[in-house]
C-alpha cells in the first residue's frame, strides 16, 4: 500500500474529493496546516498510481484558480 499526502485549500475542497471519488480513491484527513489547508492522506494501490498522479495535476489546477 501506498500513501500520497495532499495539502488542499479548503476553497477547493468539494471540488477535489469528488474527483478522488471519480477515480474511486478514498482519503482521511489528518488535520489542517497553519494556512488552513487540509491535510488529506490518500492509500492506494500500484495500479492506482495514475489516478494519483491526475489528483496532483487536478490540485494544481485548482490553487491556480484561487
Amino acid at each position: 500500500m501506498r500513501k500520497a499526502e495532499f495539502l488542499i485549500p479548503s476553497q477547493v475542497m468539494v471540488e477535489f474529493t469528488d474527483e478522488m471519488a471519480n477515480r474511486d480513491l478514498e482519503g482521511t484527513v489528518s488535520g489542517t496546516t497553519d494556512e488552513d489547508e487540509i491535510i488529506l492522506e490518500v492509500e492506494y494501490e500500484k495500479d492506482e498510481s495514475e489516478g494519483v498522479d491526475e489528483l496532483e495535476e487536478i490540485l494544481e489546477k485548482l490553487r491556480e484558480g484561487l
